[in-house]
């Protein structure tokens, strides 16, 4: 009568021990919690001006490549929008007080599980879930990690002294679920990032900033 519920409360500690250890934020010590800006973090793009990176895009074992701009229309609106080698347009997003609005999708990758998908990663990649949101606040020596908590857990691993971000872990209950990797050039502008899903979904994203002015 009393072996399932120690069972329960084994397996219940089995899986915070693993919280735990798997925390990105191990070894750190919480310093508060703190609504992050411009000024703690390094925005990855400049949205006042155009921004260009030649990307490649790997879903479901289909290949594509091309151009992704990020480009300002208007004085809150700017958009997103990937356009491959043919000149073909593969999606485009309207951005606005960092709210996303799909205008466009090429009618292949219409389905709502792969739009929501991308549009997540794109909010991802450029911030969105981070700045102006209010975060925990981790240090260790030179580093920082914030930790924001949704429907998943977001770790954003960055340098204090450049307050650039160089790596995001995206966690779910007992996995990592995605991550994004970030390089800068001497500027302190992303030169390239990548992304990658983990478990079932397949997905793959590497930019290269070909901007004039890398901003």
């Amino acid at each position: 009568m009393h072996r399932l519920p120690l069972k329960n409360l084994l397996l219940s500690s089995i899986t915070a021990a693993l919280l735990t250890a798997c925390s990105p934020a191990t070894g750190y010590k919480l310093k508060g919690t703190a609504v992050v800006t411009s000024k703690d973090v390094r925005p990855i793009v400049n949205k006042n001006n155009s921004l260009l990176y030649k990307a490649k895009i790997n879903l479901y074992n289909k290949y594509f490549s091309g151009l992704i701009v990020l480009k300002q229309t208007d004085s809150i609106t700017s958009h997103l929008t990937f356009i491959t080698e043919i000149g073909m347009k593969m999606f485009d997003f309207e951005i606005q007080h960092n709210s996303f609005k799909l205008v466009y999708v090429f009618e292949p990758l219409n389905k709502p599980r792969i739009v929501n998908m991308l549009e997540n990663d794109m909010k991802l990649i450029l911030l969105e879930h981070l700045l102006g949101q209010e975060a925990k606040v981790y240090e260790k020596e030179t580093k920082r990690v914030y930790k924001r908590s949704e429907k998943l857990r977001y770790y954003y691993k960055s340098r204090a002294e450049t307050k650039t971000i160089e790596k995001i872990i995206v966690k779910g209950s007992l996995f990592t679920k995605e991550k994004v990797w970030y390089f800068y050039n001497e500027d302190l502008n992303a030169k390239q990032i990548r992304l990658k899903h983990k478990g079932l979904i397949r997905l793959k994203i590497e930019l290269n900033n070909i901007s004039k002015q890398g901003q």
